[in-house]
């Protein structure tokens, strides 16, 4: 594969989520600059398709050490178009001097909105309600019990820009909010932040989690931390799927002693057939898209393109946030 004539730079989109280059063609044009599709799953692929390519492009394809290693010899920096960073070796970027940018706030609405839906769902049973209503119209009892929100507490684990715009959005529901980010000093209206995370989820009946998958929050709740939750509590998760022993959640919900849960991620995506949070009860699944509006798919793309363009040609990246630098690196 080579560039347009004409072209200055050339960046290899990684097949995957994204099946084509329309909006990156379309954005491009009269720039110098070109995008290629190409399947990166394999090191053989990497070296031939990225061979001259300046940035290499993914979504939540992984790029572990094995084919950051293989890229070619142009590349200068991988553009995640997306908010985590958990797929990418990027220890192995830095010391083959490529920078990582990515685009942490492309979609904070869309993000926060599926929260607070996922929620809302959980507390007023409507996936439930919906069996009920199709086979048994009068049967609406096999729904109780179900606790007014304003009645409940609301805990945020992550209070960076999606987590505060859940705030935002549940604040005219629930009785109470409380926070917890060790990372976050400064006092938020509305949220009552507490001193460790244990205190927050005793103190809480709905737990949504909106953190970065790291070595320090894998399976940050596990069976201990369920046990901490009020009886009946809900558990939404819109971030990452292995924040959460979704072992331990599955037989806690089978035990009863959670009120439902509602997943946009999990562990393992696609989950395997037998995965028990498949056929635990009251559970909310939706297939990784908490990030999709029409808005928000074209946004990460052009955001992804204007931080790389902005790095190859040397000025300040002004859109998303470069998570890797390679010292002494212009931009």
């Amino acid at each position: 594969m080579t560039a347009t004539a004409g072209s200055r730079y050339k960046l290899i989109v990684a097949r995957g989520i994204l099946s084509d280059v329309d909006v990156e063609t379309e954005y491009l044009a009269g720039r110098e600059a070109d995008a290629s599709l190409a399947t990166l799953h394999t090191a053989d692929e990497v070296e031939r398709e990225t061979a001259d390519a300046d940035a290499v492009i993914v979504t939540v394809e992984p790029l572990p050490r094995e084919l950051i290693e293989r890229f070619g010899p142009r590349v200068r920096i991988i553009g995640r178009a997306g908010i985590g960073l958990d797929a990418i070796d990027l220890e192995a970027a830095r010391e083959n001097g490529i920078a990582v940018f990515h685009t942490p706030d492309y979609a904070t609405e869309e993000v926060a909105t599926h929260a607070v839906g996922l929620i809302l769902a959980l507390n007023r049973r409507l996936v439930a309600g919906d069996t009920v209503a199709r086979q048994d119209w009068r049967g609406w009892a096999q729904l109780k019990p179900v606790r007014p929100l304003s009645e409940l507490t609301v805990g945020i684990v992550g209070l960076g820009r999606i987590g505060r715009a859940v705030a935002e959005r549940v604040r005219c529901f629930a009785g109470q909010i409380v926070g917890f980010d060790p990372y976050q000093a400064e006092a938020i209206r509305g949220i009552r932040t507490t001193a460790s995370l244990d205190e927050l989820l005793e103190a809480c009946d709905v737990l949504t989690l909106h953190i970065p998958l790291t070595d320090e929050t894998r399976e940050l709740i596990g069976a201990r931390e369920l046990l901490l939750l009020r009886p009946g509590a809900l558990v939404v998760n819109v971030a990452r799927g292995a924040l959460i022993d979704q072992a331990a959640l599955a037989a806690a919900l089978e035990q009863g002693r959670l009120g439902g849960a509602g997943l946009d991620v999990l562990a393992v995506e696609p989950p395997p057939a037998d995965d028990p949070i498949l056929s635990a009860p009251n559970v909310i699944l939706s297939p990784h898209f908490a990030w999709y509006s029409a808005a928000s798919n074209r946004r990460m793309r052009e955001m992804a393109i204007d931080g790389i363009l902005d790095y190859l040609e040397g000025r300040d990246v002004t859109v998303g946030r470069l998570a890797v630098r390679p010292s002494g690196a212009s931009a």
